[in-house]
């Protein structure tokens, strides 16, 4: 039998910055069908860090 292709999808956002929307799309009930979330302006908090959640890795440039 052949294989099920695996997809690769990715969802890209200008963020602006926003804590909430960032929130809100982290623990979003779709979240789980991206591979790759590549979020523009995400929030930075004091410590010059960006959230991310355990299913995610954030990847700094």
């Amino acid at each position: 039998q052949p294989e099920t292709p695996q997809l690769l999808r990715i969802w890209q956002q200008n963020l602006n910055g926003s804590d909430q929307a960032q929130h809100s799309l982290l623990n979003g009930p779709g979240i789980s069908h991206w591979s790759i979330l590549a979020l523009q302006e995400p929030h930075i908090n004091t410590l010059m860090n960006m959230l991310s959640t355990s299913s995610y890795h954030a990847v700094y440039p």
